[in-house]
Order: C-alpha cells, then sequence, then structure tokens
C-alpha cells in the first residue's frame, strides 16, 4: 500500500526540461520562423540602393534622406513581421482602409503638389505621403478580403472584383501616374487567376488591350489575332461550364469588342498626355528622336555598355557623373548600378529580386489552407515582380518608359515604406502558415 505522504506519482526532477532548454527551444524557433532568404535579398538591395544614391553624382543629399526611411522601413518590417496580417483583411478593416485611400487619392488631385508634370504628392504637416504607393497595398488587401469569401466560381464574378480595383486606379490614372495604375492591372489579373479564374478569362479580359497595341504597330497582325483569339476562345473557354451556343455568343462578344477596341484607338490614344505617348512609342526605336524621346532610353543603354562586367567603379561612371542618365535616382537608377558596379554586381540584383517572387510565391502556396493570406503573399509578389520587369525592362529598352520605381533601390520615402512593409507582411504569412511537419519517420 502507498504510503499516505505520495500523493500521486513521483515525477524525476532530471525529466523536468531545463531553462536553457525552454530558451533554445524558443531561440530556434524564432529562427526558423524568419525567411532568411527573403530577408538576406531585401538587405542587399538596400545596400545598394543607398550607395548607389551616395555615390552618384549630386544625389547625396537623397542619399542621407533613403538612409533615414531605411531605417524606419526596417523597424516597420520587423514589427509587421510579429503582427498578426489577418487584422488587415477583416470585414471591419478593410472597408475603412478602402474609404480612406479613396479620400487621399482626391485630396491629391485637390490639395496635392505637383513636380515634372504630375500631381502625386500630398503634404500632411511636416510629412509628404505618396498616396498612389500606399493605394497599392490597400487594394491588394481589399482583393484578398473579398477573394477569400468570394473566389471566381464564373466569369462574370471577375467583374465584381473590377469594380473594386477601378475607383482607385482610374484616380492613379488622372494624376498622372500609369506605371502605378498598369501595377494594378497586373496584381488585379494575378489575384484573380490565384482565386479560380482561368487562362482563357484572363486572356478574353486582356486581349482588348493586346488589339490596341496591335492595331498601333500592324493592323493586319491585329486582325490575324482576332481570328486566333475567337477560335481558341471558341474551343477551350470554360467548355464545362458553358455549352456550345453560350461559348459561341460569349466569343462573338469578345471578338466584337476586340475590334471595336482597334477602331477607337486614335480616340483612347488621345487620352494620354502628350509625354505619355511620346514613351510609349520611343522604346520602339528610340534613334527616331534621340534628342527628344529617345534620350532616355539611349543614355541608358550606353551606361549599362559601358559598365562592363566589372563596371567603372563608384562615382566614376562616365554617365552618371556627367548627368547624361536622367532621373538617375529613381526611375533610371538600374543604368548607374550597371555602368558603376558592372553586370556581375547587376546579375546578383536580379538574382535578389528573383529569390523575393519565387519564395513570395512559395508563401502564398505554403499558406493555402488560409485563403486570405495566400492571396495576399500572390499580390505582394506580382506588385514587386511587375515593378522589377517593368522598370528593368525600359532600362535596357524593351518596355516603354512608364515611370514605375525599382523596388529598394529607387529614391522616395513612401515607395520605401511600402516595399519594407510588404516584406514585414510576408514574413507574417510565413510564420503564421508554417510549413506541415512530419512527426514520424519511417524507413
Amino acid at each position: 500500500m502507498a504510503s499516505p505522504l505520495q500523493k500521486g506519482p513521483q515525477v524525476n526532477s532530471l525529466s523536468r526540461p531545463l531553462p536553457i532548454n525552454v530558451a533554445l527551444k524558443q531561440i530556434f524557433g524564432f529562427v526558423t520562423e524568419i525567411d532568411w532568404a527573403i530577408l538576406g535579398a531585401t538587405c542587399f538591395l538596400i545596400f545598394i540602393g543607398l550607395n548607389t544614391l551616395k555615390f552618384s553624382a549630386q544625389t547625396f543629399g537623397y542619399y542621407q534622406k533613403q538612409a533615414e526611411f531605411a531605417w524606419v522601413g526596417l523597424v516597420l518590417m520587423l514589427v509587421l513581421s510579429r503582427l498578426n496580417y489577418k487584422i488587415l483583411t477583416n470585414k471591419w478593416t478593410v472597408p475603412i482602409m478602402y474609404v480612406i485611400n479613396l479620400a487621399l487619392l482626391v485630396a491629391v488631385m485637390v490639395k496635392g503638389h505637383a513636380a515634372q508634370g504630375a500631381q502625386r504628392w500630398l503634404a500632411l504637416g511636416p510629412i509628404t505621403l505618396q498616396p498612389s504607393e500606399i493605394a497599392k497595398l490597400v487594394v491588394i488587401f481589399t482583393l484578398s478580403a473579398w477573394l477569400s469569401t468570394r473566389p471566381i466560381r464564373s466569369f462574370f464574378d471577375i467583374f465584381k472584383v473590377l469594380a473594386i480595383i477601378l475607383p482607385p486606379a482610374v484616380l492613379v490614372f488622372k494624376q498622372p501616374d500609369l506605371g502605378t495604375s498598369l501595377t494594378f492591372g497586373a496584381v488585379f489579373f494575378g489575384m484573380t487567376f490565384w482565386a479560380g479564374a482561368t487562362i482563357c478569362d484572363v486572356l478574353a479580359l486582356t486581349s482588348p488591350l493586346i488589339s490596341l497595341i496591335l492595331n498601333a504597330v500592324n493592323p493586319l497582325w491585329w486582325l490575324y489575332f482576332i481570328g486566333a483569339l475567337g477560335l481558341v476562345l471558341l474551343l477551350f473557354w470554360r467548355t464545362s461550364n458553358w455549352n456550345f451556343w453560350i461559348r459561341l455568343l460569349m466569343v462573338l462578344i469578345i471578338c466584337g469588342g476586340n475590334y471595336a477596341a482597334g477602331e477607337m484607338r486614335p480616340h483612347m490614344w488621345g487620352l494620354l498626355k502628350e509625354y505619355q505617348q511620346k514613351r510609349l512609342t520611343s522604346f520602339v526605336n528610340p534613334y527616331d528622336d534621340p534628342r527628344g524621346s529617345g534620350y532616355h532610353i539611349l543614355q541608358s543603354l550606353i551606361a549599362i555598355g559601358s559598365g562592363g562586367p566589372e563596371g567603372a567603379g563608384l562615382g566614376k561612371g562616365n554617365q552618371s557623373q556627367g548627368a547624361f542618365i536622367p532621373e538617375r535616382h529613381t526611375d533610371f537608377i538600374f543604368a548607374v548600378v550597371g555602368e558603376e558596379w558592372g553586370f556581375k554586381f547587376t546579375a546578383l540584383v536580379v538574382l535578389a529580386y528573383a529569390t523575393i517572387c519565387i519564395r513570395a510565391l512559395m508563401i502564398a502556396h505554403q499558406a493555402r489552407g488560409e485563403p486570405a493570406g495566400s492571396l495576399m503573399a500572390l499580390g505582394l509578389m506580382c506588385m514587386f515582380l511587375f515593378h522589377v520587369f517593368l522598370n528593368i525592362g525600359m532600362v535596357i529598352g524593351i518596355m516603354p518608359v512608364a515611370g514605375v520605381p525599382l523596388p529598394f533601390l529607387s529614391y522616395g520615402g513612401t515607395a520605401l515604406l511600402v516595399d519594407m512593409a510588404s516584406i514585414g507582411f510576408l514574413l507574417s504569412i510565413k510564420r503564421m502558415n508554417p510549413p506541415e511537419r512530419k512527426e514520424e519517420w519511417t524507413v
């Protein structure tokens, strides 16, 4: 019989976990929660951007301001990485953010101050904001909340999402800010596809834009495209949802819309500012106007070509130090990197962006059990990918000049804070949606 003093089973004091083991376990858990690939790539890009601003001619003042924003952005990124991202997709939070965002965009049009022909900045006391940058995050949060509970089950569901994104996109386009309004389009198509839209759905919606471009380049190609589009949609577009006659009717409507878009091109072209028209056409042959609309692209190509594999050295680039590269601290900073850092470092810069985008896509897949987080990660990936592709593309002459900053490198306090906040959200999504682990291993 057990002794009266024995109240329960005896516990060996050696079996209790030591405090040091608990601490080590917590430290290990914290370390494994961090996505070191994204964090390392981000720090590398900020390092390249700050040093480029510091040593490029007449940009030291920009370096000091950007360094201050980088420190603030680092704190913001760390705080947001520990925050529950679901707060931003809450049904009560999203409408408030969306309305405030629209109010800021309207305020820019009324009381914003202009620079270089664009009215994009709003002064709030001592702080100057660019609401169009903040609008990108708000749109991603809004679409994440909407699509997480209302996935795309039919082609017409996409138009409900389009109604959400159009108001901020139109307000940003009117500033005018063509690059950011195009970013909304990239985020829209990426997130709707991730939420259930088909490739044919995306093709049907983007086809009028393709028709506009082809009609301007070669009208014969435009007609061939409409014919091929109709055949592809008739054969593959939602064959399990619509019968043949409904599909035929929808295809005729889409093809008719593409024809109308091509015919209306001259009138729609007039909606753009004159400098926007020149930017969209000069990249095809910049030598047609080498001292005007083609000047930006030609000077950036000369800078990148003269850098070679090793680069001219920081502060030693002829094009950048001679101020031949326009907007070398913002839109064309990649040309300065190519000239002064060389091909080796530009390749590393591209690799760093690829790392961020690939890891963001993996986080979106990892969080597929929580739709809002998965959609948010995918939207952030689309934002980064589009900015990098369009900015580097315009610098090397394969894309039109659209005024899109290069993430983490281009000067701009609001843009840098938005980029670093986006990394913080990605880290938060990754932390709250850990990968599945096997508890038992079998041989």
